[in-house]
């Protein structure tokens, strides 16, 4: 029972990857924005700013989130088409004003390139999926009914590697959004 339960939590955390994922592009846009504008910034102003970028961004890429679960909920096509719409909504965390036209600016950059957000949300998580589903191969499946004491700890190690593949993963969609978002700001 406790390896199915570890089975489902690594799955689990796959599918909400993505949430992380958003909050770091909030993380990662001052850097790419300072890159962008041609005035890098140093090390420690990038460490200082991505910071207050993850912080910031943790309100409007929640809300974001629950806006793609509600409109899942309604249909599929509305919550898939919110996500790439919502998805550069931490790029905005570094910004002034208020939540709703934080959004909108999120939202605009979004609209501006629909096919680049898409493409890059769609082969961040398949990449995901395919690399856990490949992980998860190298398990007992299905379990003996008595499974020896040995093949217990796979399933630890399988939970383990996928967090840590998806913390791996996570940086260069998150990345690749902010450059995106940089360069469609006002």
């Amino acid at each position: 029972a406790h390896a199915k339960g570890v089975m489902r939590t690594a799955w689990m955390l796959v599918g909400m990857s993505i949430v992380p994922l958003l909050i770091l592009v909030g993380g990662v846009t001052p850097a790419v924005r300072s890159v962008v504008d041609g005035a890098p910034i140093s090390q420690l102003a990038a460490l200082r700013h991505g910071v207050a970028g993850l912080v910031h961004a943790v309100i409007p890429c929640l809300l974001s989130m629950l806006a793609v679960v509600i409109g899942s909920l309604a249909l599929v096509i509305p919550g898939l088409v919110l996500l790439v719409l919502l998805s550069l909504s931490g790029a905005t965390a570094d910004r002034d004003g208020d939540l709703r036209t934080r959004l909108a600016l999120g939202v605009s950059a979004a609209r501006a390139s629909m096919v680049s957000v898409t493409v890059i949300l769609v082969v961040s998580i398949g990449i995901m999926l395919v690399a856990v589903y490949f992980l998860q191969r190298g398990l007992p499946i299905p379990l003996p009914k008595k499974p020896a004491p040995e093949l217990l700890p796979s399933f630890r190690l399988f939970a383990r590697y996928a967090i840590i593949g998806i913390a791996i993963a996570a940086p260069l969609p998150a990345i690749a959004l902010a450059a995106i978002a940089a360069r469609a700001r006002p």
